[in-house]
């Protein structure tokens, strides 16, 4: 469950907006509309003028982002020089984690992981594919996805595929998208409109 209530001024925009769900949550709306600001809030990269973040219950508004137990994904989290192998497990290693090799395999082939090689030779969606693998083999209690599936190739299967992989891991996710249709792939939809949140579903 991720519980925000977040108020923040920045210059001429506030944020004001409150989300409380778990499973796999569509957070929509225009540019500007405060999404990404939102994400950095619950993250811990924006800090609060009011409100909380509770992950898993636990009140965690004052805490580093590297102790929330969340993960930001963006287009542009991936480390160029790893390959892709020692990309997947670096969160792992990272907590000193040991994930069955099984694991990975199922989670690289889930989700169209098939290629090999220096993650900065790669393409968008598939440096993509590689970030969001990544994240979820890290085991966090959280993971938030700031447009990070827009370049991917059949992004709706993927979406589907990672929509079950973070559910059997039970992990929450929350993605941002200005498409509104995708929030019929999300368990709750979320609109988002000059720094508040409107639950739709």
């Amino acid at each position: 469950m991720i519980d925000v209530n977040a108020r923040k001024k920045l210059g001429q925009f506030s944020l004001k907006a409150s989300l409380a769900d778990g499973g796999f949550i569509c957070l929509t709306g225009g540019n500007g509309s405060g999404k990404s600001s939102l994400m950095r809030a619950i993250a811990g990269l924006l800090p609060l003028d009011e409100g909380h973040v509770k992950i898993d219950g636990i009140d965690v508004t004052r805490s580093p982002t590297e102790t929330r137990g969340v993960v930001l994904v963006t287009p542009g989290s991936h480390i160029p020089h790893l390959n892709v192998d020692d990309h997947l497990t670096w969160g792992t290693r990272l907590k000193k984690l040991r994930i069955p090799s099984e694991r990975i395999s199922t989670v690289k082939g889930e989700l169209g992981v098939d290629f090999t090689g220096r993650v900065s030779e790669l393409s968008q969606g598939m440096r993509e594919r590689v970030s969001l693998a990544t994240a979820l083999l890290s085991c966090p209690k959280a993971i938030l996805i700031d447009e990070a599936f827009s370049n991917i190739h059949n992004r709706l299967d993927f979406m589907a595929a990672y929509r079950k992989l973070a559910a059997d891991a039970r992990v929450d996710v929350i993605f941002s998208t200005q498409d509104r249709s995708d929030g019929s792939h999300s368990d709750h939809l979320y609109v988002m409109s000059d720094g508040a949140a409107e639950k739709i579903s």
